[in-house]
């Protein structure tokens, strides 16, 4: 006859499971606030150098446009030296972030290499799989972690950036201008429309010194509009958008010759030609700072030509292929590091940096080509549909 434990028998035999199991729990716990806290904090060194390194050797080599910057400013700052310092500051706060949005995803690869060359050099990955525990359970917080890290980029591009496009479209000759300096407008197309203006200035949204060619489809011009002034008005609440006209006047030509008839007044004229646009044809690298939902109205937008128009999908989509693309170029540095052998890291290490830093750089070059025929949406996912097969692959090799 076989033995049949009591129930308080059970009760202590469970009880003692659940112990074990809650210690087990706590101890992984434990390991994986250790492995994110130092990534975490390599991460933020690496970020911090990369950061100081740039604005260094940046100041250094523009240190003249810096001064001029001071100077202009000095008036408001009242010493020289405050207002180079206010100029260094205010064109570099902007930049930072940009810089954590191109970077982040190379970043999450360093720290992550320097975090397992650190427990491999203390023997403490070898004692984690000594323990029992998988090398891919050992990645699994650095994996998140750096997942999060990346997809931080994401609400700065759309939250952050765009408030400071203006600045971030700046040159070195510009630092001086609290916004991009402000332009002439030689024959800008708006479909059948020319507009033509002294000055725009972006800041404000205005035109000044407006001169607008209406052309029918022949070309010809069968209207012509100018103001001393034209203010933006977006499309809000059954309100075109286009341009608001003060002191506008419109006149016809008569035939034959280019004579007008007397002008009359004329206070708005519908377009699509918005700030937005006549900033991203002066700045081709404009459009990468604005938000989607303004992407998404340059998209659609009359006043974009054919190919603009694809670059600008093109734009849309790789903010989200970006993303997915440095998780890809992560899981391909960890097959690298994740080994529970004795291996010389140092090589390691440069295996895994010649590996991500080409299929990195490479991914960000076929982001930013256009490939002419080939569909816009395609060529944004290009790099993970060539990064996907290749990472499972390494992955798949770490013998764990």
């Amino acid at each position: 006859m076989s033995y049949s434990p009591l129930w308080w028998e059970r009760f202590i035999a469970s009880w003692q499971g659940i112990s074990a199991f809650n210690r087990a729990k706590s101890t992984l716990s434990t390991l994986d606030r250790y492995i994110v806290r130092t990534f975490l904090i390599n991460f933020a060194i690496l970020f911090a150098v990369l950061m100081i390194l740039f604005a260094v050797v940046d100041v250094i080599v523009n240190l003249d446009e810096f001064i001029e910057a001071g100077q202009h400013r000095s008036d408001q700052y009242g010493l020289v030296v405050f207002a180079t310092l206010y100029s260094i500051a205010d064109y570099y706060g902007p930049v930072v972030v940009l810089m954590y949005v191109f970077f982040s995803g190379l970043l999450v690869v360093g720290a992550m290499g320097f975090t397992l060359s650190s427990l491999h050099r203390g023997r403490e990955l070898t004692t984690m799989v000594a323990s029992g525990l998988s090398l891919y359970r050992v990645a699994a917080p650095v994996l998140v972690t750096g997942i999060i890290l990346n997809a931080l980029a994401i609400p700065c591009q759309e939250l952050l950036i765009p408030k400071f496009a203006p600045k971030l479209a700046r040159k070195k000759n510009q630092i001086k201008y609290d916004t991009i300096e402000r332009f002439p407008i030689y024959y800008a197309t708006d479909g059948r429309k020319l507009f033509s203006a002294r000055k725009f200035d972006a800041s404000k949204g205005q035109l000044k010194g407006v001169t607008i060619l209406d052309r029918d489809a022949g070309g010809q011009v069968i209207r012509r509009i100018s103001a001393t002034q034209a203010i933006w008005q977006e499309s809000d609440q059954g309100q075109e958008q286009g341009w608001k006209l003060v002191f506008g006047h419109a006149s016809v030509p008569t035939d034959p010759g280019l004579l007008y008839q007397k002008p009359e007044p004329i206070e708005f004229v519908r377009s699509e030609l918005s700030p937005t646009v006549l900033l991203s044809r002066r700045a081709t690298n404009y459009p990468r700072l604005l938000p989607l939902e303004k992407l998404q109205q340059m998209q659609q937008s009359e006043a974009m030509g054919k190919a603009q128009r694809h670059k600008v999908t093109q734009i849309i989509w790789s903010r989200f292929s970006l993303l997915v693309m440095n998780v890809l170029i992560l899981l391909m540095g960890l097959s690298f590091f994740l080994v529970c052998r004795p291996a010389n890291m140092m090589v390691q290490a440069v295996k895994a940096a010649v590996v991500c830093l080409g299929a990195w750089g490479s991914g960000l070059l076929m982001l930013e080509v256009s490939l002419g025929s080939v569909n816009p949406v395609t060529a944004a996912w290009l790099p993970v549909v060539i990064y996907l097969p290749i990472s499972f692959v390494l992955i798949q090799c770490v013998k764990t």
